[in-house]
This record gives C-alpha cells, sequence and structure tokens, in this order.
C-alpha cells in the first residue's frame, strides 16, 4: 500500500512539473524585450554630386575608331562627311607564277548602312574620288570642298523599304576611269561620302572597327600572251582606314556633364554618403535623376544607349570602371527628350555602403557600340553655378534598424 501511495506521488509531482513546462499558445506573448518597439518607418533622402567634383572628360574613341561612321544632310545635330581608304592594289597579278599586267573591267563598290531615319524618304549616297593620301588630320574644311562633280563617283538610291544592310555600286567601261589609280601612286583608292534625302536626315554607315567597313572589287583581263586573254580575275580589298568629319564641332561646354558625341566623352559623378547610411541603414531603393540641358538631339529612330557604372578606382579621367553588369545601369536616350532621365542605381549605392574601397562615384558613358558612332550628344545639368539646369541627385529611400524595446 506503501508503495502505491509513493508511485502516486510522483505520477501527480511528474505532472505538475509537465504542466508548469507548457507554453500558452493562444495567449499573448509575455516577452517585452523582444517585442517590436512600433512600425517600421521609411526614410528619404537626396546626395548631390560635391559641388566642383562633378565633370566631363573628351577624346576617348577617336572619330572613326568607333563601330559606325556619321554621314548627314541638314540634320540639327550636327552636319557630316565619311571618308575611307581601301588597302593598296597591286599594278600586276601573277597568273602561272608569272607577274602580268591587267586591265580593269569593272568595279563594286559595297557600304553598310547601320541605321537610317526610315520616316525619311528619296535616300541616296554619294560617293567621290578623294587623294590617296587622306588620313586622320582630315578636317571638314578639307574634305567637304572635294565632294564636287568633277570628283563624282556614282550615286546609290537607297530604297525606303531598307532599314539597313548592304547597298552597292557597280562601274563599267568607260565609268571605271572615275576610280582610276594611275601607275606608282601606291594603288589605293579612297573615297569620299554625302547624301540626299527629301528631307534633313542622317545616316551610320560601317567601319573597320565595327567589321562591316566598304569594300573595293576589281573585277580584271589579265594578258596572257601564249593563251591568250585569262578572264574572271578579280582583286577584293577591304577597308584600311576610315574617319568622318563634322562641320563646326562644338566646343567642350564646362558647365554642363557631356556624354557621347563625335567627341566620346564621358562624365563623372562624386558623392559622400551621410552617417545615417555609412552604418546600419538598408538601402531600400536609389534613383540617379539627369536633367537635360537641352533636347537630347540624335538621329530620330535610332536611340543610343547610355550606361552608368561603378567606379572601382577615382583616377579622374582614367578611372577603372567595373565590368559586373550587377553595377551598370543602362537606359535609352530618346531622340527630343526633354524629360528628367532616371536610373536605379541601388545596386551601386548599397556597394558604396558595403564596401570602402569602392569610392562613392559614378561614370556617365555611351555603350560600347554606340561611342564615336551615334548622333546622339546628350548634356545634363552640373553643379557648376553657370549651368543651364540643376545639377544630378540620387534619391535615397532607406530603413533604420528596427527599434526593439527595452524589458
Amino acid at each position: 500500500m506503501r508503495r502505491a501511495l509513493v508511485g502516486l506521488a510522483a505520477v501527480v509531482g511528474s505532472a505538475a512539473v509537465i504542466s508548469a513546462c507548457q507554453e500558452k499558445l493562444t495567449s499573448p506573448a509575455e516577452c517585452p524585450g523582444l517585442c517590436p518597439g512600433g512600425p517600421q518607418t521609411l526614410f528619404e533622402t537626396v546626395l548631390s554630386p560635391l559641388a566642383g567634383l562633378d565633370s566631363s572628360f573628351h577624346t576617348y574613341v577617336a572619330p572613326g575608331q568607333g563601330a559606325a561612321l556619321l554621314v548627314s544632310s541638314g540634320l540639327p545635330v550636327s552636319e557630316d562627311r565619311a571618308v575611307y581608304r581601301f588597302i593598296s592594289r597591286q599594278d600586276s597579278i601573277a597568273v602561272r607564277d608569272t607577274a602580268r599586267a591587267y586591265t580593269v573591267d569593272s568595279v563594286l563598290i559595297t557600304l553598310n548602312i547601320v541605321a537610317r531615319d526610315t520616316l525619311v524618304g528619296g535616300l541616296k549616297v554619294v560617293l567621290f574620288h578623294l587623294p590617296s593620301g587622306v588620313d586622320s588630320t582630315a578636317t571638314f574644311e578639307s574634305v567637304d570642298p572635294q565632294l564636287v562633280d568633277a570628283n563624282l563617283i556614282d550615286s546609290i538610291a537607297v530604297p525606303d523599304s531598307l532599314h539597313a544592310g548592304q547597298i552597292q555600286t557597280i562601274l563599267r567601261g568607260a565609268d571605271v576611269a572615275r576610280v582610276a589609280i594611275p601607275p606608282g601612286t601606291g594603288g589605293q583608292l579612297a573615297v569620299g561620302l554625302r547624301m540626299t534625302a527629301a528631307a534633313p536626315t542622317g545616316i551610320r554607315v560601317g567601319s573597320l572597327a565595327g567589321g562591316n567597313g566598304a569594300t573595293f572589287v576589281s573585277y580584271l583581263t589579265v594578258d596572257v600572251p601564249d593563251t591568250g586573254a585569262v578572264r574572271n580575275q578579280f582583286l577584293s580589298r577591304a577597308t584600311e582606314f576610315n574617319t568622318f568629319v563634322t562641320q563646326n564641332r562644338p566646343l567642350p561646354d564646362p558647365t554642363v556633364l557631356t556624354v557621347g558625341g563625335d567627341s566620346s566623352s564621358r562624365s563623372i559623378l562624386r558623392f559622400e554618403l551621410p552617417p545615417q547610411l555609412k552604418d546600419s541603414a538598408t538601402i531600400v531603393r536609389a534613383t540617379l535623376e539627369l536633367i537635360p540641358a537641352h533636347p537630347l538631339l540624335g538621329l530620330p529612330g535610332d536611340p543610343a544607349v547610355m550606361e552608368a557604372h561603378a567606379v572601382l578606382a577615382d583616377l579622374g579621367a582614367k578611372s577603372p570602371l567595373t565590368a559586373d553588369p550587377q553595377f551598370i545601369v543602362t537606359d535609352t536616350l530618346p531622340e527630343g527628350g526633354t524629360d528628367t532621365l532616371r536610373l536605379e542605381v541601388t545596386r551601386v549605392v548599397r556597394l558604396w555602403q558595403a564596401s570602402t574601397d569602392r569610392p562613392p562615384a559614378i561614370f556617365l558613358l555611351l555603350a560600347k557600340a554606340s561611342e564615336a558612332a551615334t548622333f546622339t550628344r546628350p548634356a545634363f545639368g552640373s553643379t557648376n553655378p553657370a549651368s543651364p539646369v540643376g545639377p544630378p541627385r540620387i534619391l535615397i529611400t532607406y530603413q533604420l534598424p528596427f527599434p526593439f524595446e527595452i524589458p
């Protein structure tokens, strides 16, 4: 009997312990030290570039070294002419291990249109024979006076249905003399391009750097005395040098931030993170705003792409830029646009917050395919007091650490 009472007491005591350790799952929590002290709050702040430390740099890519050449007629943004010089064509051709003279029966010149305004019809590309010595020192003033009827090679009518692609001209018979290369002059043909259309417009044509420069093919008759003439020979020559020249090139304007243009300008913006963002704030969103200093002029229907890069080290014009796509933001520049341009740079600002090795700076430039190869020449307001519009800024939305209550 005594053992039974002891066993019963043990069971009851055990049950009491179990009951004391049970959680009250349906009751309000009783842990004031772990409970939030109120609703979470979002804060906003504006970062302006450090005054006087936002600036533009120029001539990263020279005209002719980009992925396309510019040709225009009456286009408001610029007036341009293109130049090609082909690889030398030798005075003889080897037939049966013997160098033999030849006669040019016909020639084929092929160009590549990269982009055009498809709403403008009646487009013609006009080719002219230039001196073979034309080089990178060429200017609009030295080239344009030579694009006259006395040096005319041919004009190529571009179908209105052609948006981009090859156009060609073939010269036969007496017309071959228009591209004659006198013996002993180096064997090089150089041509200049201008254009006409039903309204002011422009085109972008292929280049050596773009891998789609012009080509010059000569079809020959070779004199072989022992067997008679040998036909169906040809010599193909690719572009050796190309460039484009612009009338009244604009001088760099220190009061604005310039991006692109035939001088392939780039701009840098330098900021400083405020203390509340350096420590433990959570960046929710960051938007870079750029105000155009004037309408974004370019070729209608052929917008350029601008990139905003995080900077690896602030070395001014030679600052190395990130190649990580996470920290590169892109946007299209609409021709004629005047609205504020907004770029989402949240990851870039978070990078500044997370790494003291990364300077809080942004580089603005056109995409590689557009530098020195597009009509687009945007300019944005700067911190310069003479800037015609306001400077850039970054709008930041952030959270501070959650305010937990103290028991």
